[in-house]
């Protein structure tokens, strides 16, 4: 059976809270079976964020917050890395948005309190 019907996957808000390692097999996963030009877009928080020297002290309390109440942010990406890791997957990464880019297409002008997260990014790969 030939696959020739581009897909979506949308997969905001899960990458935090999984492994590297299950991060990895979903992806490879998509790559399988999603026919070449799919995409995939997902969030993610870059590794300072877990680095309390490099993160705020806001980003660290809502690190705390997340893990008192039973969801835990556990995995982070190297900005500088993640298109190579993603190619080694077979996805070619189209965007990889930071937290100022975040703001500026999506927050900007909207009344204080609408902003992005700290250390926050999005992606936006294609399967080879």
């Amino acid at each position: 059976m030939t696959r020739t019907l581009k897909s979506f996957f949308n997969w905001l808000g899960v990458t935090p809270y999984l492994t590297r390692d299950e991060i990895f097999t979903t992806l490879h996963s998509i790559t399988e079976i999603a026919p070449v030009g799919s995409t995939i877009i997902f969030d993610y928080f870059d590794t300072d964020a877990f680095i309390p020297e490099k993160s705020s002290p806001q980003m660290q309390k809502s690190l705390e917050y997340l893990r008192k109440i039973g969801e835990p942010v556990i995995t982070g990406f190297n900005p500088s890395t993640l298109a190579e890791e993603l190619a080694s997957l077979g996805f070619s990464l189209h965007e990889n948005l930071s937290p100022a880019d975040i703001e500026e297409r999506y927050f900007k002008g909207l009344p204080d309190g609408y902003h992005s997260y700290e250390h926050g990014h999005f992606v936006c790969a294609v399967t080879e």
